[in-house]
């Protein structure tokens, strides 16, 4: 996001900050909408007794937790196209950009940690899809907005400046998402 609002914000700071805006309040209204699947599908799972979805939730950690391990951390292959930029005006662009984000299915994951809290709320608390998505929907680009909005944010959006951490970020996922797994497990031999 900080290659798209980083020169827009050079350009025109009242457009740059209506572009953030639009990117959070469509981040929040991506996230509503793939809740209703979310809670749909956990009222559908509500029948499980509590110990068989604890332990599907496990199996679904351990998967998760090993394919980030390995680097290979389940999405999408694809971005929003750039071309928007020359096409929508500032606080549109925010928007479609934001909904996007906040669908969590559509864009590139760094870790599965969002998809282990999908697995999470659909299992166990179905009723908290639409804070739980929204949150991380919302935080998550709170984030971006920060980080764009400090020094050096076009620098970090270079090729080849977050390959190092992302490693790092997905091996510590890994080893928290398994943990967790094992934590459940212990907690159903209890």
């Amino acid at each position: 996001m900080a290659g798209v609002a980083s020169p827009m914000l050079r350009r025109s700071r009242a457009d740059g900050i209506r572009f953030l805006a639009g990117l959070i309040a469509g981040a929040a209204a991506g996230a509503v909408v793939v809740a209703v699947p979310v809670y749909l599908l956990g009222r559908l799972l509500e029948p499980l007794p509590g110990p068989v979805a604890l332990g599907v939730l496990a199996g679904v950690c351990v998967l998760l937790g090993l394919a980030d391990l390995a680097q290979r951390t389940p999405h999408v292959w694809r971005q929003v196209p750039q071309a928007l930029w020359h096409r929508l005006p500032p606080a549109a662009l925010g928007v479609a950009w934001g909904f996007d984000l906040g669908l969590l299915f559509t864009t590139q994951k760094t870790t599965s940690l969002i998809w282990v809290a999908v697995a999470a709320v659909a299992l166990l608390r179905p009723a908290l899809a639409a804070t739980v998505l929204t949150a991380i929907a919302v935080g998550s680009t709170v984030v971006v907005v920060v980080t764009t909005l400090t020094a050096g944010a076009d620098r970090r959006t270079e090729a080849g400046w977050s390959g190092s951490w992302v490693t790092w970020a997905r091996r510590g996922s890994g080893l928290l998402i398994l943990s967790a797994a094992a934590a459940s497990v212990a907690g159903l031999l209890t």
